[in-house]
């Protein structure tokens, strides 16, 4: 990692500790580069506001879904490969887990992030389902559901902090499986 990543990772982590600490919307560009040990003028350099500090790690991962979804083999269900898809964006280490999990709370939190935060789901919303569309041969509502359901799907499997510490692939295992069960909580037409 060289020395700007560093710096980058020591401005994320000083911004995400100031708004847990203080709170997102008190915490000020100036505090931000003091408890990263930076000038203000390299936040300002990397980052464009504090928005862009806290979406910064979730914006560079923005097309990934579409890329691991890609990378399954080209004759394997479409289906199939939305679950590998799924894990592998859930497959992370403690620490990772940690961090997106202390993020989350703060863009829940954050009202200008929140929203920005909407625009970053739905750009990787459409690469995703752009890329399945490649290979599914389905029309276009079938491709948009999938690419909906497996982004609902990873977003739950990481809401369930709260409950225990079951890792968020077998949450997605679980929310999987109730979607294809007749446990399904879908509704039904009448």
């Amino acid at each position: 990692m060289g020395l700007r990543e560093k710096k980058a990772r020591k401005v994320r982590e000083a911004m995400l500790t100031l708004a847990e600490r203080d709170g997102y919307e008190a915490a000020t560009l100036e505090q931000v580069a003091e408890r990263a040990e930076v000038a203000i003028s390299t936040v300002y350099r990397y980052f464009a506001n504090k928005d862009a500090i806290l979406l910064d790690p979730i914006e560079r991962g923005v097309g990934a879904l579409a890329a691991q979804f890609r990378a399954r083999p080209e004759g394997e269900d479409v289906v199939v490969s939305l679950g590998c898809t799924v894990h592998a964006a859930l497959d992370v280490g403690p620490e990772h887990l940690t961090r997106t999990r202390r993020l989350r709370a703060q863009l829940d939190r954050a009202p200008g992030p929140r929203a920005r935060l909407w625009d970053v789901f739905q750009r990787e919303r459409v690469l995703l389902e752009d890329a399945i569309a490649e290979r599914s041969g389905r029309d276009q509502l079938w491709n948009a559901a999938a690419a909906h359901l497996t982004l609902m799907i990873i977003a739950m499997a990481y809401d369930r902090d709260s409950l225990d510490e079951t890792p968020p692939a077998d949450y997605a295992d679980r929310i999987m499986a109730m979607l294809h069960g007749t446990g399904a909580p879908l509704p039904a037409r009448r």
